[in-house]
C-alpha cells in the first residue's frame, strides 16, 4: 500500500512510498482509513520543527472502519466506525508510530473509540481536534456561563473553539483573524461567532467597546503567531476592570520558534495563562465522541476540501497558504463509506 512517510530527520524528507499492510497484534485493530485530517503539526514535522521518530507514516487525525480485529479484542467489531486516542504505550500514532496517511493502520484496542453508525466518518474525523478544545477550554481552564470569550486565530481549532464556547454558555464570542482570513472569518460567523475582528485594527480596543469597557473573561489563543499571543494578553480583562477577576488565557499554539511578547501586563493585571497540549486520557475522548454524536456542532461547514493521497503536496501547500480551512486526505478514495 502507499503511505506518506517522514523518512529521515531534517527539513523535508517526506515521501510517498510503498509499504506493507501492517500486521496486527492480538489486542489490535486493523483500521481501513476513511480520512486523515491535514494538521499544522504535519507541516511542522515536514519543517523539522516538531518532535517525531523516523521512519514514520504521518497522520494523527483520522477516522475509519474496523477492517480486521485481533483475537483478544472484545469491544470492537468488524465494520465499526472508529477513531482513536493517538497516545499509545509504543508511541504517538502519526508522530512516532505509523499513522493514517496510508490505506490501513494498526491501533491498540485500548485506544479505540466507537461511533454510532448514524455519525458520518467525516464528522468523526474532527474528534482529535475537539478533544484538544475540550482540554484547553474545560480541563486546563474553564469557560463560565456568561463569559465574554475571545478566540485568536480562525483556523480549525479556533472555529471549533467558537462553537464549544457557545455550547458552554458564553454570552458572546469574538473571533480575531487577519484581513486575508476572510473565508475563515465568514465561516466563524456562520458557526456562531457574534463578532469578527481584524488583527490589524487594534482588536483589544474593539473587545472593550463591545464588552462595556472590559476585556474578555476567557481567551483561547490558537493563531501560532507572536502577534496573536500579544492580542490574547491585550484583550484579556484586567484585574482593575472587575468584577469576577482578571482574564484567563489558554494557548493551544505551537510556534516552532521562540517568540517575543510584552509580558508586563501579565503581572500588572494579574492575568492567568495556561498551556493546552494533549488531553486527560480516555474521558476527554468519550466526551468528544458524545458531543459530535449529539449533532450540536456544525462540522460540515469547516471541511473545505478533499484530496487523494497522491495529491499530498498540493494539500500541504493549500494548508500553508490558507486556501483550505480543514481538508481531508482519503487514502482509499471516497466511494466505499460515508
Amino acid at each position: 500500500m502507499l503511505a506518506l512517510r517522514k523518512t529521515k530527520s531534517g527539513v523535508g524528507n517526506v515521501e510517498l512510498m510503498e509499504v506493507d499492510v501492517p500486521e496486527i497484534k492480538d489486542d489490535e485493530i486493523l483500521m481501513k482509513v476513511w480520512a486523515a485530517g491535514i494538521c499544522g503539526s504535519d507541516l511542522l514535522i515536514q519543517d523539522d520543527k516538531h518532535f517525531y521518530e523516523v521512519p514514520v507514516t504521518l497522520g494523527h487525525e483520522y477516522s475509519g472502519i474496523a477492517d480486521k480485529i485481533g483475537p483478544k479484542v472484545t469491544r470492537v467489531r468488524t465494520g465499526d466506525k472508529i477513531v482513536s486516542d493517538i497516545e499509545t504505550r509504543e508511541g504517538w500514532l502519526g508522530v512516532t508510530r505509523d499513522g493514517a496517511y496510508a490505506a490501513y493502520m494498526a491501533i491498540p484496542e485500548a485506544q479505540i473509540h466507537v461511533y454510532p453508525d448514524s455519525v458520518s466518518l467525516d464528522r468523526a474525523c474532527f474528534t482529535e481536534q475537539l478533544v484538544g478544545i475540550i482540554h484547553c477550554m474545560q480541563e486546563r481552564s474553564q469557560i463560565r456561563a456568561g463569559d465574554f470569550v475571545v478566540i485568536v486565530g480562525p483556523g480549525p481549532m479556533g472555529l471549533l473553539g467558537v462553537q464549544f464556547a457557545k455550547l458552554s454558555g458564553a454570552r458572546a464570542v469574538a473571533l480575531i483573524g487577519l484581513k486575508k482570513d476572510q473565508k475563515r472569518l465568514q465561516i466563524g460567523k456562520k458557526v456562531g461567532a457574534d463578532y469578527t475582528l481584524y488583527s490589524e485594527e487594534h482588536p483589544e480596543e474593539a473587545v472593550r467597546d463591545l464588552n462595556n469597557g472590559r476585556g474578555a473573561d476567557f481567551i483561547l489563543e490558537c493563531s501560532a503567531s507572536e502577534k496573536g499571543f500579544q492580542h490574547a494578553i491585550d484583550c484579556a480583562k484586567r484585574a482593575p476592570e472587575g468584577p469576577g477577576g482578571a482574564g484567563v488565557i489558554t494557548s493551544a499554539s505551537l510556534w516552532g520558534k521562540p517568540i517575543t511578547i510584552d509580558a508586563d501586563a501579565i503581572s500588572l493585571y494579574q492575568l492567568t495563562i495556561h498551556g493546552g497540549w494533549s488531553w486527560n486520557g480516555s474521558d476527554s475522548w468519550e466526551r468528544a465522541v458524545s458531543i459530535i454524536s449529539s449533532g450540536k456542532l456544525d462540522l460540515d461547514t469547516l471541511m473545505t476540501n478533499r484530496y487523494t493521497l497522491e495529491e499530498w503536496e498540493k494539500a500541504f501547500a493549500n494548508l500553508r497558504s490558507g486556501e483550505d480551512v480543514k481538508a481531508f486526505v482519503h487514502p482509499n478514495g471516497t466511494d466505499w463509506a460515508k
